[in-house]
């Protein structure tokens, strides 16, 4: 009977209608599923609007090298790590991994997926990427950071879905801490010869 269940699932999946928004980047097989599979979610042109909305943020008086140095720590201190900073560019990138469940529910699902058989995939864990980039202002002096976040989640049965994060508070919280960092007042190098 769990065979004839199984064999249902499959075909009812494999029958199914594709998003057009979803990119398979790397597929695992319909009806026999031989390895992991690798979707990347396109933005609607609904979603291109609220990420243009939500991606830019100018700093006035800042020196590209001053905002490299800043976006960098602000994504450290947020966990990225380790970070690439372009300064001929102006790109910055890091990436930071979570794990979504608990050890032992991992393990317990190992468990019963060899003792039951067929158990549908939850996702385990995942990867956001921060792509920035600093560029000089081109209405006055300054420059403009441009964030997106891209964020990956594995399942359980080893399949990855990719896709732009579009919540304002996550870019509203970055640029905060970059402007908080920029704002901070730099101390004073110590002077030589007193003692």
């Amino acid at each position: 009977m769990s065979g004839v269940l199984a064999t249902l699932l499959l075909f009812l999946t494999a029958c199914s209608t594709p998003d057009p928004n979803e990119r398979v980047t790397g597929s695992g097989g319909t009806a026999v599923k031989y390895s992991s599979r690798q979707t990347t979610v396109d933005l609607t042109a609904g979603e291109q609007s609220t990420f243009a909305a939500i991606r830019d943020r100018g700093f006035p008086n800042v020196s590209v090298a001053q905002a490299l140095r800043t976006v960098g720590s602000a994504l450290t201190a947020n966990g990225y790590g380790p970070l690439t900073i372009e300064n001929d560019t102006g790109l910055v990138q890091g990436a930071r991994g979570e794990v979504l469940v608990p050890k032992w529910r991992e393990v317990l699902r190992g468990v019963l997926k060899t003792r039951v058989g067929f158990l549908p995939a939850k996702p385990d864990h995942q990867n956001t990427t921060a792509l920035v980039t600093v560029t000089p202002s081109t209405t006055g002096p300054g420059v403009v950071v441009r964030v997106r976040f891209d964020n990956t989640v594995w399942d359980s049965g080893g399949d990855a879905k990719t896709k732009t994060v579009l919540t304002k508070e996550t870019n509203d919280d970055f640029f905060a801490r970059v402007k908080h960092d920029l704002d901070a007042p730099v101390a004073p190098a110590p002077k030589g010869g007193e003692g």
